[in-house]
């Protein structure tokens, strides 16, 4: 893949500082910062958590809308345990 990007001035002073300082190329360069900023966001709880979310989605069981009548269904329940006298 070929990339073209416009940097700003300071991200452009950041580019040649670590091509002088490390003698690689921009190829290799942003090779490097894409494994780090993957690396980086696979190891964060955002990558995790979608995971987990993929993982969990529909497994579970009781009344399709429960989210929408929560209020109802937790007040059917408390009367059901403590019946008024």
């Amino acid at each position: 893949m070929r990339i073209n990007a416009r940097l700003d001035q300071v991200s452009e002073q950041d580019f040649e500082y670590l091509k002088q300082n490390t003698g690689k190329t921009v190829t290799e360069i942003i090779k490097h910062s894409l494994e780090l900023y993957v690396g980086e966001l696979k190891s964060t709880g955002k990558h995790n958590n979608q995971v987990l979310l993929n993982e969990l989605a529909g497994i579970a069981s009781g009344p399709e809308d429960l989210s929408e009548n929560v209020k109802s269904y937790f007040e059917e329940g408390l009367n059901a345990k403590y019946p008024a006298s």
